[in-house]
């Protein structure tokens, strides 16, 4: 009989922190429903949906920076990244509001904020998934992860309907300008925050060692490859399904309401998954939980390869509680695998490899292929995947890879075979 302990204590700093994130989470996605709204308005030649397009391509370019970024994150203080990257994100947001406020934004100036916003959310992302660890004991560190991904994915559903309410009464400028606080919590959180040094100190950022850096030491790990493998394919699938969703609704159901109800349903379905790792991890392993979500996602994506709507909706909230369980387990499960002074380049290293998935599921999506046959390819590719996992549990696991474990193990093997 599995005896239940009681749940870990975490730190202030932690509280600090997820207090930090959780405001801003709510920040950023007034921004998000309100960049769109000033983008149809904004001043110049391309307007319309093209307008909308360029904007939220500039949000999404700086994923594929995620290795330098990483970098910064294991070379930089994460309190001052962390305040920092706030900070300018707060400051850019109030320039952007207040020149709507009083004049006609161009769109060059939502483009620079779509970047810089999206380049900065990524920096402090990479930045805290480092900082966790650092902060929390081992063992709650699956709870810790839990929160931080419920602040990141539960708040923007509050801040969607906000964000559409402030655009209906202030406008879209009006709604950054209320933004701004919310996004500069994160700065004051972290300026609360002990201090650490940085996770290694004295070297300067190099992107393309950094990424090499990143991906030798997932290569060097059977279970982050296997991680990765799922990622990607899991990344893939999702922008497909993103992009074929609104289509089917519009061609079998009733559209923007059937619609709705899809992305209320995947998004209950991530947090369900999400608030159901703790208690899960009391009686089972962090890898027995990834081995079960994988089963649970595909379960959901075999609900997309139906046309009536019903089948979509549970679908969505099957595989909604899959990427739930995922989200945590697997973040943690790297964490654990991953030296501290190469935590971020691993982080990001992640990112730029999900970055290219996104791009190509976009682009899959856009292919003129039936619907049914499409997401029929996807399940059996999430399919084919499944053995990853359990043959990577059973290749030998050495200790937490660091860049210098991994770059010592590579010349010991150079020279025994010399």
């Amino acid at each position: 009989m599995t005896t239940l302990s009681a749940a870990p204590t975490l730190p202030r700093a932690f509280w600090l922190y997820w207090a930090g994130v959780s405001l801003t989470a709510l920040g950023d996605a007034i921004v998000y429903v309100a960049l769109p709204y000033l983008a149809l308005a904004a001043g110049g030649g391309l307007k319309g949906a093209g307008a909308v397009g360029l904007v939220v391509l500039a949000g999404s370019l700086p994923r594929f920076l995620g290795p330098v970024l990483g970098g910064l994150a294991d070379r930089l203080a994460p309190r001052g990244l962390l305040a920092l990257s706030a900070g300018i994100r707060g400051l850019a947001v109030l320039a952007v509001g207040l020149w709507g406020q009083f004049g006609t934004l161009p769109l060059a100036a939502l483009l620079a904020l779509a970047f810089v916003n999206g380049l900065l959310s990524t920096l402090a992302y990479t930045a805290g998934s480092a900082l966790v660890p650092r902060v929390v004991a081992p063992e709650a560190l699956a709870r810790a992860n839990s929160l931080s991904s419920g602040a990141l994915m539960g708040a923007p559903l509050l801040g969607y309907g906000l964000g559409g309410g402030l655009i209906h009464a202030a406008g879209a400028a009006g709604a950054l300008l209320v933004s701004v606080p919310l996004v500069l919590a994160l700065c004051a959180a972290a300026l609360a925050l002990p201090h650490l040094p940085a996770a290694q100190e004295g070297s300067r950022p190099r992107p393309l060692a950094d990424l090499r850096e990143g991906l030798g030491v997932i290569r060097s790990s059977p279970l982050l490859l296997a991680l990765l493998g799922m990622s990607f394919a899991l990344n893939l699938a999702m922008n497909v399904m993103n992009t074929r969703a609104p289509l089917q609704m519009a061609l079998h159901g009733r559209g923007a309401a059937d619609y709705a109800v899809f992305e209320m349903l995947i998004s209950g379905g991530v947090l369900l998954g999400i608030v159901l790792v703790t208690p899960l991890t009391a009686r089972w392993s962090l890898d027995a939980l990834i081995g079960a979500g994988r089963w649970v996602l595909l379960a959901g994506a075999l609900g997309f390869i139906f046309v009536p709507i019903p089948a979509w909706w549970a679908g969505a909230a099957v595989f909604g509680l899959g990427l739930g369980l995922l989200e945590v387990a697997a973040t943690t499960r790297s964490q654990q695998l991953t030296g501290l002074e190469v935590r971020g380049r691993v982080i990001g290293a992640l990112m730029g490899v999900n970055a290219v998935a996104l791009s190509l599921g976009a682009g899959l999506a856009a292919l003129p292929l039936p619907t049914p046959g499409l997401m029929l390819g996807l399940a059996l590719l999430l399919l084919a995947l499944m053995p990853l996992w359990p043959l990577a549990l059973r290749r030998p696991q050495g200790q937490r890879l660091s860049a210098s474990s991994s770059a010592s193990a590579k010349a010991s093997s150079s020279s025994s075979h010399g």
